[in-house]
């Protein structure tokens, strides 16, 4: 056989055996998935995010929501997270392992973005997500029977904060000059509201 034939049959063998392994999960890609993405993307309820008018935003409302299932994503680590720069700071296996069986990703045209992690009833989803906010330089905003219920980090450029709610942890960010912490504030009440449409399973 010439080399050329050898590298072909080399070829065809790599390239069953990457199918062969690619059975045992879920077929992604780099450039679509997030590294430990196992949620199933389904339909939100009409009205149940904030809109861009809700902020006087330009541009649509576009919209993310997945399904946490212990079938695929229940290999992950209940750990602490701990990647402070984008929220939800864990991937959505260890979200899972937390407690977490959803999470609500919303852009609002270029001025603010939400997101919001429901958990499970019985779960330490939110003490576990204080704790995580202030390690990663959240300062308490208000308090609740002793207890951070809005949280706010102020970075250069970017206002954000965390709203605790009995079923969800909502984040809210903007880099928006005209939006203040206040706004979001507001808007985290209006988020709470209608994101009791959404019922994850528990």
């Amino acid at each position: 056989m010439s080399g050329n034939g050898v590298a072909v049959v080399a070829i065809a063998v790599l390239l069953l055996a990457a199918c062969a392994d690619g059975r045992s999960e879920p077929a992604a890609t780099a450039a679509t998935v997030a590294p430990g993405a196992c949620g199933v993307v389904t339909s939100l309820p009409d009205g149940a995010t904030l809109r861009a008018e809700d902020v006087g935003a330009r541009g649509g409302t576009n919209a993310r929501y997945a399904v946490l299932g212990g079938e695929a994503c229940g290999a992950g680590v209940a750990r602490r997270p701990e990647h402070c720069e984008t929220f939800p700071w864990a991937t959505e296996m260890n979200l899972y392992a937390l407690g977490a069986r959803g999470w609500l990703v919303v852009g609002l045209g270029s001025s603010v973005r939400e997101q919001i992690v429901f958990y499970a009833k019985d779960s330490s989803f939110a003490d576990t997500y204080v704790q995580a906010a202030q390690d990663c330089g959240f300062t308490p905003l208000t308090v609740i029977d002793g207890e951070p219920a809005t949280l706010e980090r102020n970075r250069p450029g970017r206002v954000e904060i965390v709203h605790m709610t009995a079923r969800s942890v909502i984040w809210l960010s903007s880099t928006d000059p005209g939006v203040t912490e206040a706004d979001l504030v507001r808007l985290s009440g209006i988020a709470e509201d209608r994101s009791a449409q959404v019922n994850p399973p528990s």
